[in-house]
């Protein structure tokens, strides 16, 4: 999942766009033949999501949405022939989700890209009253209702590898992936073993994977950002 931010130059020299592209995989599962980006993530994996088959500048339909903010703020863009999710927000917190149920012990490893052109806001996500983040990767297990979560992250700050339980969800873990400024702009690959993960996190095995979710959040900066998913 790539993200990127540039500046806005129509606003304050402090406020920040940020962009993120995401495609997402799950190695070994039989499914659709992938295209070459999301191949090249992962050559074995089914492809849940490469936003290549919607129309450019809507909302992808396959994503579920709690209201119409969502439609908002996520947006079909291309860029080099890649078709992404660009997302903005202001002073907001907007999660997507899609829907994708299956055993976890059989298929244990999610795959994605992603990169950032801006520094996220110096915050600490493990603080109730600063949990913002450059970047977020749901996967949702149990059930729909009252879930287990595990989200990775880039954070602003937290070094990768920091592991921490959600300041506002007690079901819900994070664990950094990527953290701040470094190489921005560049393309990051990620592979999350989120079967390991789940079980370390939780201390038992997990049940079904619900989902995936992607979340662009932006309540305790007051900066409007910009993200590609």
């Amino acid at each position: 999942m790539p993200l990127e931010g540039v500046s806005d130059a129509g606003r304050s020299k402090k406020r920040i766009r940020t962009a993120a592209i995401f495609c997402l995989t799950v190695a070994c599962v039989a499914g659709r033949r992938p295209t070459p980006f999301a191949a090249d993530i992962a050559p074995q994996g089914h492809v849940l999501e490469d936003f290549e088959g919607y129309a450019l500048h809507t909302f992808p339909p396959k994503w579920c949405v709690h209201n119409d903010e969502a439609r908002k703020i996520y947006r079909i863009e291309t860029e080099n022939d890649n078709r992404f999710l660009h997302a903005h927000a202001e002073k907001q917190s907007v999660l997507i989700g899609l829907e994708h149920i299956f055993d976890p012990s059989k298929q244990r490893c999610l795959h994605w890209r992603w990169r950032i052109h801006a520094r996220p806001p110096a915050v600490d996500e493990r603080m109730p009253e600063s949990h913002d983040a450059a970047a977020q990767v749901y996967v949702i297990f149990d059930n729909q209702y009252l879930p287990r979560v595990i989200k990775y992250i880039w954070s602003a700050t937290l070094p990768i590898g920091t592991r921490f339980t959600h300041p506002l969800y007690l079901r819900g873990r994070a664990i950094v992936l990527r953290s701040g400024s470094s190489k921005v702009g560049e393309w990051f690959r990620e592979t999350a073993s989120f079967y390991e993960d789940y079980k370390n996190l939780f201390g038992e095995e997990p049940w079904r994977v619900q989902g995936i979710g992607i979340l662009i959040q932006l309540r305790f900066d007051q900066k409007p950002r910009h993200r590609r998913l």
